[in-house]
């Protein structure tokens, strides 16, 4: 049994969508917090105590993409692919979300944190990706929800 924290800032861990993998749904009154605080869920499904995470590094993601899901499904692959090649983990996280002309929408992120480091860091995981099943963003400014599954 994975043992982490059911709610934070944003976002809360879902029971019964999945049996191997976990689930959660990130919330935010505009884009830009939705896609910080579903980051903030998936760092927290890696560490237990994101604030023993010190913004020391500094690291930039910006991705493209035709649609607000697909979006928010590469954006969240590259957090996991800074932790993989990297040995990243974040703490801060500062998105901007753009149309990107006719061809759907642009996120630049700034994104602070440290190397892992298993003394100082309560690990929890390791995540592998993020899962197309039922990932789905909606919403309307002041409101929206993300449903993400994260493959573990």
């Amino acid at each position: 049994m994975i043992k982490m924290a059911k709610r934070g800032k944003g976002y809360k861990f879902l029971d019964n969508i999945t049996s191997a993998d976990v689930a959660f749904e990130g919330r935010g009154e505009s884009l830009d917090s939705l896609f910080e605080n579903c980051a903030y869920a998936l760092e927290n499904v890696m560490i237990n105590r994101l604030d023993k995470v010190s913004a020391d590094k500094v690291k930039k993601i910006t991705v493209k993409a035709g649609d607000i899901d697909q979006l928010l499904l590469l954006f969240l692959h590259e957090v996991i692919t800074l932790k993989d090649i990297e040995r990243m983990v974040f703490s801060e996280f500062k998105v901007r979300i753009s149309r990107d002309g006719d061809k759907g929408y642009m996120l630049r992120c700034v994104c602070k944190g440290s190397k892992i480091d298993p003394k100082l860091h309560d690990t929890v995981v390791d995540v592998k990706g993020i899962s197309m099943h039922r990932l789905k963003v909606e919403g309307r400014e002041g409101a929206y929800r993300a449903m993400v599954v994260v493959d573990v």
